[in-house]
């Protein structure tokens, strides 16, 4: 198992928690996703990495996007 973290930004409310979780929990090989609105941070347990493209392609048409470092 591995676990990421990435940083994302719109995330204002529960509701966009529980729709970010949902939709980067759908990727394929994704055991479990927390995500924190104090820091914007989701924290991904998955079989294998899972690409930042991948999780852009499923956030795209949402206002949360992933932030570079």
């Amino acid at each position: 198992m591995q676990r990421q973290t990435i940083k994302l930004s719109g995330l204002t409310c529960p509701a966009c928690k529980k729709v970010t979780e949902k939709r980067i929990g759908s990727l394929s090989g994704v055991i479990k996703v927390e995500v924190s609105l104090d820091s914007g941070v989701a924290t991904i347990d998955a079989d294998n990495a899972i690409t930042i493209l991948k999780i852009r392609k499923v956030l795209k048409d949402t206002p949360y996007q992933v932030v570079e470092k």
